[in-house]
């Protein structure tokens, strides 16, 4: 059995990861350690704000921080984004560094940042009681949180209070003016948006524990507080903010699009999960029959997904078949809409120290053009965008894979034991399914048709079903077996079973 650490390494060298950064990329950074944060010329001064930084307890980059104020007609929500475009300049070492990477690698046991250190948990890192540059959105509320007006300010600000989501929800309770403020105000913008519509994707994400020494120890639920979503929502509204203003001053906008599902995966879903779709307020087959799904903003395929999403609420499976049969989103050069949010206008503003699509955002809305320019360097085309999805779609894969060593790690040790599972999908040459127990909260494997006792199965492809030749017994995704696991291979994070009992359906969903 490979330790821990070694299988790590071989992971990270075939994923080619690494947390050295160019020599001339360091230099750059390095000339940054002596910034002294004081007045510039053109940056508004916040610093007499009350600015609270909120993040999980873990995070070393903390590159947003919110302020609140209530006036006589409404509220005034300050975000403030920390300025990477100060540090990092159009066609530089760190640029390009920065554009190649163009996200922060993240994986269980730690994080590959997009930027040397001394900027991305340092310099640009917005701290506590501490001096630092932003780049602000100020965003003018009524009474009820809709927007009146916006604006954009390279800002000198200094974080008031670094908090975690879970203290948050603390001073929360304690009464504290600020949270409650913050909180207040989170709710009614998140009821604004529940007007227009809103999709809430109750779906379970999964967290590896790790011990003292570094090593696994069981894969568990990632737990939110109430607190992340009031930073989410102010998040939101900046984002919303940037779309609307690279395109108003006719800008080289980057934006957040997610299409609307496509005709084919909503058939699939509707065959394989007909139960969600009882009680729709839109009949599906009515809308396959001239859908397609061209529109971002289409009301119908918004209201059919809306109470699909209600009829799984509760069922992490049957959330993740959704989420499936929904396109991903992705980056463009036009803003043609996101589906989940139901807006016509969204772009990344909020995270530039891990994304570099909201660095050129930066770059944009603070107008410095002239220094793509002079750099020729940074000139707009298409394949920024192309190659941002592509890159993002990479560390997806590299980000599943990493969790998947640390199930399979934590499965070499129950080789020859018996699991109760589920059925995700059935294919030519096997069964997917999910397995789980009290050290892991959710593994998946595959069951190859040859290690299915009793019969020789088919596979009827229209059905989506393995049909046995003699016996009729019949799997198909849902069904409930007992399975044996009897191999696993912790780097590929491939973990085989084989069933040993039962294919009965689940009860009622």
């Amino acid at each position: 059995m490979q330790s821990f650490n070694q299988l790590k390494s071989d992971f990270e060298r075939a994923s080619e990861l690494s947390l050295e950064f160019p020599k001339d990329a360091e230099r750059e950074a390095a000339k940054f350690a002596k910034e002294t944060f004081g007045k510039e010329k053109g940056r508004e001064d916040f610093r007499n704000k009350h600015i609270e930084c909120i993040d999980p307890a873990l995070a070393r980059d903390h590159d947003d921080a919110v302020s609140v104020e209530e006036t006589k007609d409404g509220y005034v929500l300050g975000v403030h984004i920390a300025d990477l475009s100060h540090f990092v300049k159009p066609g530089s070492a760190l640029d390009k560094e920065a554009r190649k990477r163009a996200f922060t690698q993240y994986l269980p046991w730690c994080a590959f940042p997009m930027l040397p250190e001394i900027l991305s948990a340092d310099l640009c890192s917005l701290k506590e009681n501490v001096n630092r540059f932003s780049f602000s959105c100020i965003i003018n509320l009524d009474k009820k949180c809709k927007m009146k007006s916006y604006r954009f300010t390279k800002g000198l600000i200094k974080v008031s209070r670094s908090i975690t989501y879970g203290q948050a929800v603390e001073l929360y309770e304690k009464k504290d003016k600020h949270i409650c403020l913050l909180a207040h105000v989170a709710s009614k913008l998140k009821k604004s948006r529940e007007e227009n519509g809103l999709l809430e994707m109750d779906s379970t994400e999964y967290q590896c524990i790790f011990s003292k020494k570094g090593t696994p120890i069981r894969i568990a639920p990632r737990t939110t507080e109430k607190s992340n979503s009031w930073i989410e929502e102010c998040m939101l509204a900046a984002n919303r903010c940037c779309a609307l203003e690279l395109q108003k001053k006719h800008l080289r906008g980057v934006y957040r699009i997610h299409e609307a599902p496509d005709s084919k995966a909503l058939t699939e879903l509707m065959q394989n999960e007909p139960n969600l779709f009882f009680g729709s307020p839109v009949d599906p087959n009515k809308l396959l029959k001239n859908y397609k799904g061209e529109d971002t903003q289409d009301k119908r395929a918004f209201a059919l997904y809306s109470h699909l999403v209600k009829k799984a609420k509760g069922n992490p499976l049957l959330i993740n078949r959704i989420l499936r049969s929904m396109q991903k989103a992705q980056y463009s050069s036009e803003c043609i809409g996101h589906f989940a949010l139901h807006w016509k206008d969204y772009a990344h503003f909020t995270s530039p120290i891990r994304r570099y699509a909201d660095l050129w955002c930066h770059r944009e809305l603070a107008g410095m053009r002239e220094q793509e320019k002079k750099a020729k360097a940074g000139a707009w085309d298409k394949g920024l965008c192309s190659g941002l999805n592509e890159i993002e779609l990479k560390n997806m894969r590299i980000e599943r894979k990493s969790m998947k060593l640390c199930v399979s790690y934590l499965l070499q040790d129950l080789v020859g034991e018996t699991f109760k599972a589920e059925i995700q999908g059935v294919e030519d040459f096997g069964i997917f399914i999910s397995v789980s127990n009290n050290i892991i909260a959710l593994a998946d494997g595959l069951v190859h048709v040859r290690d299915i006792p009793g019969d020789y199965f088919v596979y009827n492809e229209s059905r989506g079903i393995l049909v046995g030749r003699r016996s009729g017994k019949r799997y198909k995704r849902g069904d409930k077996v007992t399975v044996k696991l009897i191999k696993v291979n912790p780097l590929k994070g491939e973990n085989d079973f084989e069933i040993v009992g039962g294919n009965k359906r689940f009860g009622r969903r």
